[in-house]
């Protein structure tokens, strides 16, 4: 010790915070240690447990289970395995039983984990004989690091510091990388002493374990650092290590020592820089317990099954340390050490500074597991805002800033804690442990750091999701020009093969084609004129039906105006023709001309019969309407002589009465007028229906009528028809109209007539019913006419 370090330490004494002057790193707390609670009792022998609990995940990976429940199990023999056999990709390592048993479940339970889930785990019932098998770890030279890390990998040994990382994963793969090896004894701490243990009792294999890593990796140089509260394991450890190349060195007793970047910078004097690892630096650090393990793999050929623990609290009578195997349940151990009550509280694993409560006390001890702490639970101070007092930075190992930090994490600003350099805090709880406001910072980083974690992972899915949407449109735009190539390919062969076979062909075939061309052109155009003549002459003759006239028997069916109508219509029939036959033989050789002309053109007889029929129909509708009104007059003046004298001594309604007769003629006469239009229509449309039989037969089927042409008739014919309907609908319209005309006119007419002369009124009623009955009669009369003419 030098002059400086006396000086230090004398000051120190004086004013506590001199102490932080006598190492190197920044900040650090100086707790009170409770280590000789556990430390003056040596190391006990226990019994083996009843029950023991093996989870099967580490680092979120479910090995693959070796055995099923109700297998017997021997001690060493291995129960479950990485799914990787090669543990390429895996990060974890095999599980064994710790001693002989029978498998009872495989099942979820509560392992010591600050989450408080529960994990898969291998429950063994114990059976007390602790039966071993055949172990698993093949003989090995260990001249190589490749051969140094099957053996571990092999053997289970992971980082029993607390870290838990496969120590296999740790070395590197070639010889020669690290240059020193480094021994973790500080055990920084409070309440904790299993390493110290470890130390004073079984100190050769820590030296010899630490020695064949050496060998293994090429290393030149092995430092061991131990804290001055620990004289006795810095003893035996020194007398270990006589003859070797392992440097012992004790390092002040400062929280948290223990740390790897604190303690390498202590033994070194080498600062690990941001995202470098030690190996990167040509070191290698390993706690003692992790060197013990080696060295029992590579010598005695035993698998990692159980570790050194202390069990020590407030809680407790008779703390101590034991050699305990893994799954071993915490509220055993507890109970073996006399506790002051019965526990209802939660154990710790872990010290006070960085350990954690569990949530159910029969969890398993774990590889990592060095300490099962008993506290009762304390009354807790109160949180109080945070008084920017800066004694949280001045503690900091790591130098860092726990005020921002606490304030950003407060406040949900998880980028500016990022920013901060949270991820390089190692949780010690020293900002916590001098706050003065009692403020759990600690806490408040570790839900900053799994927000951030979180954040990160949705940032890198929708990273994945975009960049797997752009190669979806890349591959759809890749496929799209790849088949629009092959389009073109196609396209270009089928012109290249056009082009060949037409340069082939010889000339002479050429002219050949070239002759034959415009006769085939002919041809068709003939067929086609053929085609549409043939098509003409059949709709001239679907469009002439043929009308036949109406037998005596017939007219003696018909009403008898009916029967008037249809004789005056031959006889006025009968004297249009006279002339016509007259001239007809007076000149045969017109008639002869006039039959040739119609045998040659059927449209213009069709014509020429149409209008004929309809001056018929017209003439017999205008002579059938005069004898109805005769017959009618003559009916009147029978049925109602006294009406008529009557209306002779009362001359204003005589004049009433002639006029009414008056408009009645008028409108008979209107409605003949307009039945001769619509007959002049129809004569000068000679494809709707005719009423003479025509000379030639148009109704006669061709031999070359097609379907479309039968069709096109019948449409004809329907549209005709629906005209016909509608004109006989419109006629009936103004019919009704003038008889509610006449009818209105009578009706004030009378209302006239009541107002002039009472007595009067009822003649004129009688004479206006009389009137309304022959019009009704007429109009049905005509009707009939009409109808019959159509027929």
């Amino acid at each position: 010790m030098s002059l400086l370090h006396t000086i230090q330490r004398g000051i120190a004494r004086v004013y506590p915070t001199a102490k932080r002057w006598l190492y190197r790193f920044h900040g650090g707390v100086f707790p009170s240690y409770h280590k000789s609670m556990s430390e003056r009792m040596p190391i006990r022998e226990l019994a083996l447990p009843k029950k023991l609990f093996l989870p099967i995940e580490q680092d979120g990976e479910l090995l693959e289970t070796q055995v099923q429940v109700g297998d017997r199990v021997l001690k060493y023999q291995v129960i479950a395995t990485a799914a990787d056999a090669e543990y390429v990709r895996s990060r974890s390592v095999p599980v064994h039983a710790p001693t002989s048993g029978t498998v009872i479940a495989i099942e979820a339970h509560s392992i010591a984990h600050p989450s408080g889930l529960k994990s898969p785990c291998i429950v063994i019932e114990t059976d007390g004989l602790d039966q071993a098998g055949e172990s698993p770890l093949n003989a090995l030279t260990m001249n190589n690091p490749l051969e140094l890390k099957q053996l571990l990998r092999e053997a289970g040994i992971i980082g029993m510091g607390g870290a838990g990382f496969p120590t296999y994963a740790k070395l590197p793969a070639e010889s020669g990388k690290i240059h020193t090896l480094l021994i973790n004894g500080a055990e920084c701490e409070p309440f904790i002493t299993c390493d110290d243990l470890l130390m004073q009792h079984y100190p050769q294999r820590i030296i010899q374990g630490a020695l064949i890593t050496a060998k293994a990796l090429g290393a030149k140089k092995v430092i061991c650092g131990i804290e001055t509260n620990k004289p006795a394991a810095i003893e035996a450890m020194r007398s270990a290590a006589a003859g070797t190349i392992v440097e012992i060195k004790t390092v002040e007793t400062v929280y948290p020592m223990g740390g790897q970047k604190q303690l390498t910078y202590e033994l070194t004097g080498i600062e690990m820089p941001k995202g470098k690892h030690a190996v990167d630096l040509g070191l290698l650090m390993m706690n003692v317990a992790t060197y013990a393990a080696i060295y029992q793999a590579v010598e005695e050929k035993k698998p990692l099954i159980s570790r050194m623990v202390t069990i020590t609290g407030f809680g407790l009578k008779s703390p101590f340390n034991a050699e305990v195997l893994i799954g071993t349940p915490f509220n055993e151990l507890a109970e073996l050490a006399e506790p002051n009550q019965t526990i209802r509280y939660p154990l710790v694993m872990g010290g006070p500074m960085m350990g954690f409560e569990v949530l159910d006390n029969q969890v398993g001890v774990l590889k990592t597991t060095n300490c099962v702490l008993a506290n009762p639970p304390q009354q807790q101070e109160m949180q109080m805002p945070c008084i920017r007092c800066g004694e949280c930075m001045d503690a900091c190992p790591v130098n860092l800033l726990p005020q921002q930090m606490y304030w950003h994490a407060q406040g949900h600003e998880y980028e500016k804690v990022e920013k901060l350099n949270v991820f390089d805090c190692i949780e010690c709880g020293c900002c916590s442990y001098v706050c003065p406001s009692h403020i759990p910072l600690v806490q408040y980083y570790r839900h900053a750091k799994s927000e951030i974690k979180e954040i990160h992972a949705e940032q890198k899915a929708v990273e994945l999701a975009k960049q797997r949407h752009e190669f979806k449109l890349a591959r759809i735009e890749r496929e799209k020009q790849e088949r629009e190539e092959r389009l073109r390919q196609k396209k270009e062969a089928v012109k290249k093969q056009i082009a060949s076979e037409d340069s082939s062909k010889p000339s002479s075939e050429n002219s050949s084609d070239s002759a034959k061309k415009p006769n085939a052109a002919q041809a068709a155009a003939a067929r086609a004129a053929a085609a549409k003549k043939a098509a003409a002459q059949k709709a001239a003759q679907a469009n002439a039906p043929t009308q036949t006239e109406p037998t005596d028997d017939d007219l003696a069916n018909l009403p008898p105006a009916r029967r008037k109508a249809i004789e005056a219509a031959r006889k006025a029939a009968q004297g249009k023709k006279t002339p016509s036959t007259k001239g007809a033989s007076a000149s045969p050789e017109n008639r002869t001309k006039a039959e040739a002309g119609s045998t040659k053109d059927p449209k213009a007889s069709a014509k020429a019969a149409a209008a004929k029929a309809a001056a018929a129909r017209a003439a017999a509708k205008k002579a059938a309407q005069q004898t109805d009104d005769s017959e009618q007059t003559k009916q009147e003046v029978l049925q109602s002589p006294q009406k008529t004298e009557e209306v002779k001594k009362d001359p204003r309604a005589a004049a009433k009465a002639a006029a009414a007769k008056a408009a009645a003629r008028k409108k008979a006469q209107q409605q003949v007028n307009e039945q001769s239009e619509t007959d002049k229509n129809e004569a000068v449309k000679p494809a709707t229906v005719p009423t003479e039989p025509q000379t030639v037969d148009l109704t006669e089927t061709s031999a070359h009528t097609s379907p479309a042409l039968e069709k096109e008739q019948q449409r004809k014919l329907a549209v005709e028809k629906a005209r016909q309907a509608a004109l006989a609908r419109k006629q009936a319209q103004k019919q009704q109209a003038l008889e509610q005309d006449a009818e209105q006119q009578t009706k004030q007419d009378a209302a006239q007539s009541v107002t002039d002369q009472p007595v009067v009124d009822k003649r004129a009623a009688a004479v206006e019913a009389a009137r309304k009955r022959a019009a009704a009669r007429k109009a049905q009369q005509q009707s009939n006419a009409e109808q019959g003419g159509d027929s």
